[in-house]
């Protein structure tokens, strides 16, 4: 079977464009350009979104954007002069990316501060990454939430902080009230195809049957490339959560959560796409019109994201997805007939 590299061999990473590298995000791009248009970009944003849809990359090219010696447009970078590549060479001094490993974290940040609290060292404002963002709901991680809230708040005016998420709703209230969100959505099936062909190489056929298994995300795109069956035993296992709890089936959704939440990184990924999958189904039953059907696959999306956030605060992951199942069978029972049997509930 074709695989893929583990990076991108032939072409520069797209952020060295700034944001008019950026796909599949015209809203993000829309108000990250406005802000630099008007020289007023936010002191802490908070990128909230699937994994694998470019926030990262997307944190990276407002670091050329801000930080380009000769950019072509307000947003836009050049690619080819010093700053970009040391951005490129990931050399720069006035990007930093801060390392979230939850052994020591509390340091990192406490190193982190003093560093912003000076004038960028060479580029016209710095950029602090905070990815993943989540890892400061660990309870071993209060201690480095704390102490990064008061910079948060006023940093220095030439400081930029990104924050990089799935489930945002899930960092602290007085964090996320500090950062600008900017929901990031799935990717679309010709972006991610379009990606596979010309930057990994794929031949059209494998780029199309893995677009199928990457639900709006480029990054889970190239590792079912490289790993097609894990990524498939996932989606089975998602797609039984959903079943058995749309049915109620209560042996089912147990033997499935002690399975599935036997591995918490499992778990969280496996949430990851039961969410995308029923965010497609709400796409399809139209997110507008505000139908019964709609808000029922909303409350069940806000179920899933609520797991995973007591899954990552490290709640037992089993009796996670266990109360998961009970919930999703509620939410699927919303404004429907429950006499006769059809919907009983998950005991």
């Amino acid at each position: 079977m074709q695989s893929v590299p583990e990076t991108e061999p032939h072409k520069s990473p797209v952020f060295l464009r700034g944001l008019g590298g950026i796909v599949g995000q015209d809203n993000v791009v829309s108000v990250l350009r406005s802000a630099l248009i008007a020289k007023r970009p936010h002191h802490a944003y908070l990128f909230d979104g699937p994994e694998g849809v470019g926030k990262a990359t997307t944190a990276r090219a407002l670091a050329a954007a801000l930080n380009c010696l000769a950019p072509p447009t307000p947003g836009d970078a050049c690619g080819s002069c010093e700053a970009c590549h040391k951005l490129q060479a990931a050399s720069h001094p006035d990007f930093i990316a801060v390392n979230m490993e939850l052994s020591g974290l509390a340091d990192e940040i406490e190193k982190l501060l003093r560093r912003v609290a000076y004038p960028p060292f060479e580029g016209r404002a710095q950029v602090v990454l905070i990815d993943p963002a989540d890892q400061l709901t660990a309870p071993t991680a209060l201690t480095a939430a704390n102490r990064l809230l008061k910079t948060l708040e006023e940093p220095r005016p030439d400081t930029h902080f990104v924050l990089i998420s799935t489930c945002g709703s899930g960092l602290l209230q007085t964090i996320r009230s500090r950062c600008q969100k900017l929901r990031f959505v799935p990717l679309g099936d010709a972006l991610i195809e379009k990606a596979l062909t010309e930057s990994y190489g794929l031949d059209g056929k494998m780029a199309q049957a893995v677009v199928g298994l990457s639900q709006g995300s480029l990054g889970r795109a190239v590792r079912c490339a490289q790993d097609p069956d894990q990524l498939q035993k996932r989606q089975r296992d998602a797609e039984g959560l959903l079943l058995a709890a749309r049915g109620g089936r209560a042996a089912d959704i147990c033997q499935l959560a002690g399975e599935v939440g036997a591995d918490r990184e499992e778990a969280v990924e496996v949430l990851e796409l039961l969410w995308l999958r029923l965010h497609n189904e709400l796409r399809r039953q139209g997110m507008a019109q505000a139908t019964m059907a709609a808000c029922r696959t909303a409350d069940a999306m806000k179920v899933v994201r609520e797991t995973q956030t007591a899954i990552r605060r490290y709640t037992s992951a089993p009796l996670s997805l266990e109360r998961m199942g009970r919930h999703l069978h509620t939410a699927f029972l919303r404004g429907t007939a429950t006499s006769g049997g059809q919907g009983r509930s998950a005991r």
